[in-house]
């Protein structure tokens, strides 16, 4: 289903809220509670605003979208394109886990679109991750994305003019078997990754199942790490330090401290992929 009624879209990409309803798109390192707040630890001074996400052909392309509703009245999430049909979606309900203080997204289930639910009374948003596929065979061009919202007698709409780049991407990848624990932040999880590639550490084997938040994460990130095979080495570490604000590879491969650079980092990262930048 569509409906592009630009006056709504106006209003949602200035993320007004209507009567307690909001429609927001985050990328996938930021994690949102059901208080509807990014877990203390992820939180960055400006985060990555998902306006107009470059997306590479073969390759996936995961956002956090995150709704809000009144408690006890139906919604219903839909998704449409312009053209109809350039990539494939695929939605998950995230589901929470208690980790101290705080309740983290970590668990995911598979839900059809278009999808209807009713927030509980325990909570302001439900967050969902979208997977977006997009086939080998797509134009390098740009194409309309939305993310819809229909509560009662009011629409919000989310619009995003995606950009498909030249570049194509590895195919379907897969995250490894085992996955690790919930972290404290979310990049965290791409430490292993990197830095089996920096060591020329052979990486865990791609059969994992995609029932959890950071099996989308390492996944993506694998994803990147096979286009910087064509990269020399040295350029990629030089790319990973400056980026990330480690001082050294054995800062960020064996250092227990977070990235200086904030937890939305690799974004940094995967945009010289995408774009075929040099290191600079």
């Amino acid at each position: 289903m569509k409906r592009f009624a630009f006056c709504v879209i106006l209003l949602a990409a200035a993320s007004i809220a209507l009567s307690g309803q909001r429609l927001l798109v985050y990328s996938e390192f930021q994690r949102v509670k059901p208080d509807g707040e990014v877990v203390a630890a992820d939180r960055v001074e400006h985060r990555r605003e998902i306006l107009s996400p470059a997306v590479l052909r073969n390759a996936y392309t995961t956002l956090r979208v995150v709704v809000e509703s009144p408690p006890g009245q139906p919604y219903h999430l839909y998704v449409g394109q312009n053209p109809d049909d350039t990539v494939q979606c695929t939605l998950y309900q995230e589901e929470y886990t208690r980790v101290g203080a705080e309740w983290v997204p970590d668990k995911v289930r598979m839900v059809m679109l278009p999808h209807s639910a009713v927030l509980g009374t325990d909570q302001k948003v439900q967050t969902y991750l979208l997977d977006v596929w997009t086939p080998e065979s797509t134009p390098a061009a740009r194409f309309r994305l939305e993310v819809q919202l229909n509560v009662g007698d009011r629409w919000i709409i989310y619009p995003m003019e995606v950009r498909v780049m030249k570049e194509a991407g590895p195919g379907h990848t897969l995250p490894p078997e085992e996955l690790p624990p919930l972290s404290p932040r979310v990049d965290e999880a791409v430490k292993d990754s990197a830095c089996d590639f920096l060591q020329d550490t052979p990486a865990q084997g791609a059969g994992g199942m995609m029932g959890r938040t950071m099996a989308f994460l390492i996944r993506n990130v694998r994803q990147d790490l096979r286009l910087a095979q064509s990269r020399p080495k040295a350029d990629v570490q030089e790319l990973f330090l400056r980026l990330s604000g480690f001082p050294a590879v054995d800062a960020l491969c064996k250092g227990s401290q977070p990235a200086p650079a904030g937890a939305e980092w690799w974004l940094r990262v995967r945009d010289n992929f995408y774009q075929g930048l040099p290191v600079r």
